[in-house]
């Protein structure tokens, strides 16, 4: 039933008005029964906190009067009268009406501006005509650090009339005075009044306002609904065509064997297409519940370019894409994409249509044949085709990067024919493969191993710190190759011969490149097996030549082309001899001397220095067994030994040590070893260990090349040692008048070490203004040139000889005897599990 024009019109005036009302009540009961309250609460919080900041500052203003008086400048009558009269004549606020009373804590009044009558009177009894006692409470809260009281008072200057008031007191303690004042309620009130009669005036024009707005409103609504009523009819003929033509295409598309969605302008799921749960595993409701989850089940490397793919379809219309999808089961699956815009009514933009299939089988299939087409299927390694390539790269970056290094290795297995020869070509096939999966366990993830050919193996070492890192993993590589293969009860061991071609070079076809590695390691072969070369370019001759230095001084050891020279240690003013140290020396047959500099970190690197070494103490100790059985004076001497990074590495170390002094027969506490500050820090509470043990067992330590590494002086102070070397950099830069650090440094270590109780070596003394600097500066010991160059033992003998008449100082007895002692208390203290025996330090006086 048609409704009557009028009551349409009502219902359509009531739609218009209705939530217009509703929004103005609630804004009129926010602003005034919540807004103007909070307001009024503000309003009151600002004028307490104004007229605290008044008091402060004439607070303030009594503390420097008072300042005054302490000073001098003014007597304390003088200042209080000052006081009273500057505060009296401040005024503030409304119409400059408000002021400042001061009284004491009797309470007396001392000054009032509007009551002068009440200035000396006692106010104790006062009370308002509400009957409190105003003056009681202000003494109260001033006493309590300040605060605020309300009570009933004269307004202002006019006596005849009396309003409520709040006033903020503080006590000003110098002078027992409570300083007030305070704001009237009624002008708060009177502010507030102003408030409330403006907003209630703009709510009043406000709400004229929006009544004609929403009059407007609803007339235009009712000429609308006229003109609404014309077309519905016509928008449903069209809807009804429009179901019929989507029902079409929904037959369609839900029998589709691809997967096929629509996603809208805000990425929401407008459509999907059932065969999504035979793709994905997901029922097509999950995925209008969470538009997220096809992003989520892309796979997670390749989820930017899908949303890069996204943001490129707009403007590619049918551009594909390949991704893997994560199935619900946990399971992985490719699938092709073709995504177009889709647009309505006036080419309004509607979202993105995509199609999705399967095309997992495809892909399985393109990337089986792309392994086939670059790995060896014997072994599973990259074939010539991959190897090739990989080197072209590794040749491009090289041109790019000027610190870039890389290495290509060529092996060729010894003798294999003789293995494919005696056991059969099945055997040869699985040393292959062994061989194979040898080589790819001792490279590292960036390199690349490929089957050559036949028993011929090549890999490109890629991103080396340096050239000489390649010989290293050569070397693995090579001892790797070498253990013994066993198959099928059969024993048979082979080795491998190595031509390496080292960055930078100049080639460019990776086929030169890799026919000189071959050419390496055709020399390599020739020089007798198990053996690698290196092909000759101008940055690899240093490499070489320390790898032939490396395999002479493996020889050398057991050649006894090493021997020990030992540099004395003298005690300054005196030159009494107290110990030597062992310097290891190389004689090479055709080179002549090898500096320690350059056989030492050579040893350093290829862990030879473990056995020079022990090699090294062991003769030192032998040596001075001698010494002691010829002489009384060698029995005062000690004997300093080296020790590296990597022997103080070792677990075992202080195991060695003293089996090494019971085999030679000298006392522990003859023993000095030194260590660098980097040894020590290098791990900290092992080091400290170890140098515990050893120093409960007798074995003394000193810190050599003090000042060149770096220290912790907190472990510094924990470890058990002896003595401070400064390193030679320091004392070869004494007595030069330009160079006065080096002075300051070598100060700030004896100067540390006496208050250590440490004793000091200066190491490296060839000049006498060095000497000169270092007695000035007390150091107790020296070695070094100016005094003797290092000596063979024979020479080392004669110097103890000599020695006879010059026997050891007395005090330097009791100073070392101190230091022995403190030092092994640290060691003691400082070991957790004693499992050496104890050691009894014995006074040189009783001894």
């Amino acid at each position: 039933m048609k409704q009557p024009i009028f009551s349409r019109r009502f219902i359509l005036l009531a739609k218009a008005l209705l939530p217009t009302a509703l929004t103005l009540l609630i804004f009129a009961g926010a602003m005034f029964l919540v807004f103007l309250p909070t307001l009024e609460n503000s309003l009151l919080e600002n004028k307490k906190q104004a007229i605290q900041d008044l008091t402060a500052s004439v607070i303030s203003r009594l503390a420097y009067l008072d300042s005054q008086v302490k000073a001098g400048k003014l007597d304390m009558d003088e200042a209080r009268k000052r006081a009273r009269e500057q505060v009296r004549f401040i005024r503030y606020g409304r119409k400059n009406k408000d002021y400042f009373w001061i009284n004491d804590t009797r309470p007396v009044m001392i000054m009032h501006p509007y009551r002068s009558k009440l200035e000396g009177q006692n106010l104790l009894e006062y009370r308002d005509s509400s009957g409190n006692a105003p003056f009681v409470d202000m003494t109260r809260e001033a006493l309590q650090g300040g605060g605020f009281v309300r009570y009933i008072w004269q307004w202002k200057d006019q006596k005849d009339k009396e309003a409520p008031k709040l006033s903020y007191v503080r006590l000003f303690k110098p002078w027992d005075w409570v300083v007030g004042t305070g704001i009237y309620l009624d002008d708060l009130a009177a502010d507030m009044k102003k408030i409330r009669t403006g907003v209630t005036m703009a709510f009043t024009l406000l709400l004229t306002l929006v009544a004609l707005i929403s009059g407007y409103v609803a007339r235009q609504i009712y000429v609308s609904e006229r003109r609404r009523e014309k077309v519905q009819k016509q928008r449903e003929r069209l809807m009804s065509a429009l179901r019929e033509g989507e029902e079409r295409y929904r037959t369609i598309a839900d029998f589709a064997y691809d997967w096929e969605v629509w996603l809208g302008p805000d990425k929401g799921v407008l459509y999907c297409s059932p065969s999504c749960e035979r793709i994905t595993g997901y029922a097509p409701e999950s995925f209008f519940e969470n538009p997220d989850l096809l992003r989520s089940i892309v796979a997670e490397q390749d989820r930017e370019a899908w949303d890069n793919y996204l943001q490129m379809l707009p403007t590619r219309e049918g551009l594909q894409f390949d991704f893997r999808l994560e199935r619900k089961d946990g399971s992985r699956r490719w699938l092709g994409v073709v995504g177009r815009s889709v647009f309505g009514i006036g080419m309004k933009p509607l979202g993105l249509r995509f199609s999705f299939r399967d095309i997992t089988e495809r892909k399985n299939m393109e990337e089986q044949l792309r392994h086939q087409a670059l790995h060896d299927p014997l072994t599973g390694l990259a074939n010539r085709t991959l190897c090739l390539d990989r080197i072209r790269h590794a040749m491009e970056r090289a041109k790019r990067r000027e610190e870039y290094y890389y290495a290509v290795v060529f092996m060729d297995l010894d003798r294999f024919k003789v293995i494919n020869d005696s056991l059969g070509h099945r055997f040869g096939d699985m040393v292959l493969m062994e061989t194979g999966r040898r080589l790819s366990r001792h490279m590292r993830g960036l390199d690349t191993v490929a089957r050559f050919g036949g028993d011929e193996f090549v890999f490109l070492l890629d991103e080396l710190a340096s050239p000489s890192q390649a010989l290293r993993i050569v070397k693995r590589v090579r001892a790797a190759v070498a253990e013994k293969f066993c198959f099928e009860g059969h024993e048979v061991m082979t080795t491998a011969s190595f031509g390496i071609v080292l960055s930078p070079t100049n080639y460019h076809r990776a086929e030169d490149l890799l026919q000189n590695a071959n050419i390496a390691m055709h020399r390599a072969k020739e020089k007798g097996r198990n053996q690698f070369k290196v092909f000759t370019s101008r940055m690899l001759e240093n490499a070489v030549e320390q790898l032939n230095l490396e395999n002479d001084m493996r020889s050398a050891l057991k050649d006894g082309e090493f021997h020990i020279e030992y540099q004395p240690i003298l005690l300054m003013g005196t030159n009494s001899l107290i110990g030597f140290e062992a310097l290891a020396r190389w004689n090479h047959p055709t080179r002549g001397p090898i500096p320690p500099s350059e056989f030492i970190p050579m040893a350093e690197d290829s862990g030879m220095i473990m056995e020079l070494g022990q090699w090294v103490l062991e003769n030192a100790l032998k040596t001075l067994a001698t010494w002691r059985a010829q002489s009384e004076r060698a029995k005062d001497l000690f004997m300093a030994v080296n020790l590296s990074t990597r022997q103080f590495a070792k677990a075992a170390l202080h195991t060695d040590i003293l089996a090494t002094l019971e085999k030679t027969g000298v006392p522990a506490d003859r023993l000095k070893l030194e260590v660098t500050e980097s040894a020590v820090m290098e791990n900290p509470e092992s080091a400290l260990r170890t140098l515990n043990i050893l120093r409960e067992n007798g074995v003394q330590f000193s810190i050599d090349d003090f000042g060149t590494g770096y220290s912790s002086l907190t472990q510094l102070q924990r470890l058990p040692v002896d003595t401070l070397k400064v390193d030679r950099s320091f004392i070869s830069r004494l007595g030069e008048g330009d160079d006065q650090e080096s002075t300051e440094i070598v100060k700030a270590v004896v100067a540390m070490a006496r208050c250590l109780d440490l004793s000091v070596v200066a190491e490296g003394v060839e000049t006498g203004k060095q000497l000169d600097s270092l007695s000035r500066l007390n150091c107790e010991c020296v070695q070094g040139f100016l005094f003797h160059e290092p000596l063979h033992d024979s020479a080392a003998m004669d110097l103890i000889a000599e020695q006879e008449s010059n026997p050891v100082p007395e005090d330097f007895r009791k100073r070392h005897f101190q230091r022995a002692k403190s030092s092994l208390k640290k060691a003691q203290s400082g070991t957790t599990k004693n499992s050496a025996p104890n050691i009894e330090i014995t006074d040189p006086d009783v001894s």
